[in-house]
C-alpha cells in the first residue's frame, strides 16, 4: 500500500465531523425602548428588539434614569423584546436592586415575547436553585 492510498483509506476511515452551530452574533443596537406612560406616581417603559451585550448598558441606563425619577412604579414591558440574554437580566437585576433601593416598586412584564418569558423563568429558577 502506497501512501497515498493510506492518505485516502484513512479519510474514508475517520469519523465526520459535527459543525457546531455559530454563536449568536451580537446586535448592532437593535434596541428600542421608549417612555410609553409618565406620571408622578407610575412610569411605563416599553422595550422592544434584542437585549444583549452590546445593547444591555442602554436599557440599565434608561432604567436606572427613570428609578432616579422616583416613581411610585416602574413597569417594564418587554412584551417586543426578540431576544433576552444574559446581559440583559443583569441589567433588569441592576435596576430592580437600585428600585428597592430607592423605594419604587418594578414590576418586569414579559409580555407575549417568548425570549422574556423563557429567560425570566431561567432566572426564578436559578434564584430558586442558588438559595
Amino acid at each position: 500500500m502506497t501512501t497515498h492510498e493510506r492518505l485516502r483509506v484513512a479519510a474514508a476511515d475517520s469519523p465526520p465531523t459535527h459543525r457546531l452551530p455559530a454563536p449568536r452574533a451580537p446586535s448592532d443596537g437593535d434596541l428600542r425602548s421608549r417612555t410609553r406612560w409618565k406620571s408622578a406616581d407610575a412610569i411605563v417603559v416599553e422595550v422592544g428588539g434584542d437585549v444583549d451585550l452590546c445593547t444591555a448598558p442602554l436599557l440599565e441606563a434608561a432604567l436606572a434614569e427613570h428609578v432616579r425619577a422616583c416613581p411610585g412604579v416602574l413597569r417594564v414591558d418587554l412584551g417586543q423584546v426578540g431576544f433576552l440574554g444574559a446581559a440583559g437580566l443583569r441589567a433588569l437585576v441592576r435596576a430592580g436592586q437600585d428600585a428597592e433601593a430607592a423605594g419604587v416598586h418594578l414590576v418586569v412584564d414579559p409580555g407575549r415575547s417568548r425570549a422574556a418569558v423563557r429567560a425570566l423563568e431561567l432566572l426564578d429558577a436559578l434564584d430558586g436553585f442558588l438559595r
